[in-house]
């Protein structure tokens, strides 16, 4: 079970915001009352809980795993693009202004901001996070956190959240109603990522990418599919992606739509 709580020093908006973060999540607040998160867990049954603190929020469990939003890689590589430098996803997903952009697997956002950046103010992205605490806390962080940079902020500002399953929500789409489809499940080899990358392991969704779902992404698709997965990974190989760029611990596979409706 998992429940909304508060700092011990809280203030009014932050109670607010609990209780906005418990309706979506349809879970409890329970009044923090000085305690520390642990006694609170144990007096109230709770596995997990979402703290609400400064206008922010992040989660925490019982074994002291904490999650909480950062946009991660995503600062560093927009510096990258706007010097000129190359970035394997974009060049991957052959990403264009006002193009939509479905990432089924939003995590941290990271490439969703990248994505967004892209596809500048006349194109869309949304990201599909069907683990409901982190994509209340995701939407929170891309609607809310300040960075100076004016670039990443507008790109983080325009993602678009769906708390959904890409194998519930690609069904109900269009022929063709996005352009390009993003996969990044987690990687079922543990890697040694960023610290948050492996926060979001302990709360993220393990399944592994299934066939159907590639067959419908690539009917919604109007261009290409891309998987992001570990380097070496038979993945590559078993859903029929085409790796395109290898780094030292991941890899991107693309399945080119355009050109398969065009034969």
């Amino acid at each position: 079970m998992t429940v909304v709580t508060t700092s011990r020093k809280v203030r009014d908006e932050d109670r607010r915001l609990a209780a906005a973060i418990a309706r979506r999540l349809n879970v409890s607040v329970v009044e923090r009352d000085k305690r520390s998160l642990a006694r609170l867990l144990a007096d109230s049954g709770a596995r997990d809980a979402v703290v609400v603190s400064g206008g922010s929020a992040w989660w925490q469990d019982r074994d002291g795993d904490e999650f909480f939003f950062h946009p991660g890689t995503a600062a560093i590589r927009l510096k990258q693009l706007t010097r000129g430098e190359p970035d394997g996803l974009v060049a991957a997903a052959g990403f264009r202004k006002g193009q939509r952009i479905l990432d089924c697997t939003l995590g941290l956002a990271s490439d969703a901001i990248v994505a967004a950046h892209m596809v500048g103010d006349s194109g869309e992205v949304i990201g599909l996070e069907s683990q409901p605490v982190v994509a209340a806390l995701v939407e929170l962080g891309l609607e809310t956190a300040r960075f100076q940079s004016p670039r990443l902020m507008r790109a983080m500002r325009s993602v678009q959240v769906v708390c959904a399953d890409y194998r519930e929500f690609l069904p109900r789409c269009r022929t063709g109603e996005f352009d390009v489809i993003l996969f990044d499940p987690m990687f079922r080899k543990t890697v040694q990522r960023s610290q948050s990358m492996q926060s979001l392991r302990v709360i993220a969704n393990p399944d592994p990418l299934d066939e159907a779902s590639v067959r419908e992404a690539m009917r919604v698709a109007a261009c290409r599919v891309v998987l992001k997965e570990r380097k070496g990974s038979p993945e590559f190989e078993r859903l029929g992606f085409c790796i395109v760029k290898e780094a030292s611990t991941y890899a991107l596979g693309v399945i080119d739509v355009s050109r398969r409706k065009g034969e």
